[in-house]
């Protein structure tokens, strides 16, 4: 049994997802709740839990200064918020796991499904490192992402991924000193986080790094030469906006 703890400000809120626990993840117990952040976090300092929902918006203390309060954190984190803006792009690039309000059933179960699967049950300092950091940086090369893998989790710029390719639900990440990763997210996933990084997805299985583009050659239906050296075939719809970004 996954011992759980929400924190949530709202009362509504926490009924609510207390409930669909209990209907539709009979695995997840919920050992206490609170709308009080500051008892929650006297709680957790006591007591052994699995997985925490925590809200992100609250009054006197966020959920983001609650777990640096905490810190190191021994347990998996799903935040819970209404917010589609706040702090999501953080919560992204750090790797861990959040659900916009309403919660959805199905994406809480997939939610509770990623901390089953996790080897290490608990946010090791880089992810926090990441999370933390990132609110506060807005220029966007300062800015890092957390790459997890079942050994380790890799601290790392967007400018130094050359490409992203993809491998069904998972990810190969290939760096410029020619490394590569196999991350468990889709590309869909790379995609929204990387974006304004400069990165654009050229095929249904490759985001590029524009920035790492050699050279583009129109033979064979048409495809990118990367810095690594690897050929990237280019979708016929994607021809228009490479051009327009070569331009």
């Amino acid at each position: 049994m996954i011992k759980s703890v929400i924190i949530d400000d709202e009362q509504h809120s926490i009924e609510t997802l207390e409930w669909k626990l209990e209907n539709y993840t009979p695995n997840v117990s919920v050992l206490a709740r609170f709308t009080d952040p500051k008892e929650g976090l006297k709680y957790l300092s006591t007591h052994s839990v699995d997985l925490l929902f925590l809200d992100i918006e609250m009054p006197e203390m966020t959920g983001f200064q609650l777990l640096q309060t905490l810190h190191p954190v021994q347990f998996d984190v799903i935040f819970t918020t209404a917010y589609h803006e706040y702090g999501i792009k953080a919560i992204k690039y750090s790797a861990l796991d959040y659900l916009l309000k309403p919660v959805q059933v199905e994406e809480l179960q997939t939610a509770i499904s990623k901390h089953i699967e996790k080897k290490s049950r608990f946010i090791v300092p880089a992810q926090l490192e990441v999370l933390l950091q990132n609110m506060g940086r807005e220029h966007k090369d300062s800015q890092r992402i957390a790459l997890a893998t079942k050994e380790s989790i890799e601290l790392v710029y967007p400018r130094d991924i050359v490409l992203c390719q993809s491998d069904n639900n998972y990810t190969f990440v290939y760096f410029q000193d020619r490394r590569k990763k196999l991350i468990s997210k889709t590309l869909k996933d790379f995609e929204e986080i990387l974006l304004e990084h400069d990165f654009l997805r050229v095929h249904q299985s490759f985001l590029i790094n524009t920035q790492h583009v050699v050279e583009y050659l129109r033979k064979d239906g048409g495809y990118i030469i990367m810095r690594n050296d690897m050929k990237v075939p280019v979708a016929r719809r994607k021809k228009d906006e490479l051009m327009a970004l070569f331009e």
